[in-house]
Formats: C-alpha cells, sequence, structure tokens
C-alpha cells in the first residue's frame, strides 16, 4: 500500500473529552482520609473518588500514622482535629517528624475553629485548614494546591 495514508480524525466532543482523560489527573494521587466518624469518612472518601483521587480511611491518628509507614504512595493526608487516641495535631507532630513521611502535605477538614490552635498547627507544618461545613469548590481548591504545592 505504497502512498496511501491512514489519519484518525476525532470529533470535538470526543477530543475535548480524550483532552481532560489525559490531563485531568494524569497520575491518580492517593489521599489518606483520617475521621472518626464513620460517616463522614466515607462521604470524603467517595467525594474524592468522584473527583479521580484513590483513598484510604482512617478513624484516628494512630491508625493513619500506621498507614503512612505502611504505604509510600500516600500523597496527602486529610484529617479532623478533634479525634480520640491521636488527634490530628499530634498526627501532624508525628508526621513533620519522621524523614521518611515528612514531606506529605496535612490539610485540617474540621470545626475546630480556635485561633491558637490554627496558628500551633501552621507552625507545625500544617498545609492548609479547611472548616466544615465547606464548601465544594473551595474545597476542591485547597486538596489540588496541597498536592501541587505542598
Amino acid at each position: 500500500m505504497t502512498g496511501t495514508s491512514y489519519s484518525l480524525v476525532l470529533s470535538p466532543p470526543l477530543e475535548t473529552l480524550y483532552f481532560r482523560i489525559i490531563n485531568q489527573h494524569p497520575m491518580k494521587k492517593t489521599i489518606l482520609v483520617v475521621d472518626d466518624f464513620a460517616s463522614i469518612r466515607d462521604f470524603v472518601c467517595e467525594t474524592l473518588q468522584r473527583k479521580g483521587y484513590d483513598t484510604i480511611g482512617a478513624a484516628n491518628g494512630t491508625q493513619a500514622y500506621k498507614v503512612l509507614e505502611e504505604k509510600t504512595d500516600v500523597n496527602l493526608v486529610l484529617t479532623d482535629y478533634n479525634m480520640p487516641d491521636c488527634t490530628g495535631y499530634e498526627l501532624l507532630k508525628k508526621i513533620k517528624s519522621n524523614p521518611d513521611v515528612k514531606n506529605v502535605p496535612v490539610v485540617f477538614l474540621t470545626t475546630e475553629s480556635n485561633p491558637e490552635k490554627m496558628r500551633a498547627a501552621k507552625a507545625a507544618g500544617l498545609t492548609a485548614w479547611i472548616k466544615k461545613p465547606y464548601r465544594a469548590d473551595t474545597f476542591f481548591a485547597q486538596i489540588e494546591n496541597a498536592l501541587s504545592n505542598g
């Protein structure tokens, strides 16, 4: 078949869809979601999964830290502040003191609004503080920013 060339022509909608799929999440990110209320943890995990993220759930800071020690592919920790056993703040301090995981961004998703606690968390290395209830657009903007900028 000398001299014959073939080309694939995509219709604009399919071309746009293909571009979005390729560029939306070039490498799937894994988010560790930590909350002592299973219903909230499950809701946040499902919300993130619908946006293309992989998620792992943990019920408190102790469980979350064990996951981080075992799994090296966690890209972000999204945690509540107030939890029994090991709070979000205690988890943050453990993460930032461990050279193997200290670069994993930590974001609080919490009803906590104490300014001193906010300042202490920021000083300890917190990436972002998202207050519940949250707006979806603000939530995802903070997550994307944390993943992009650490």
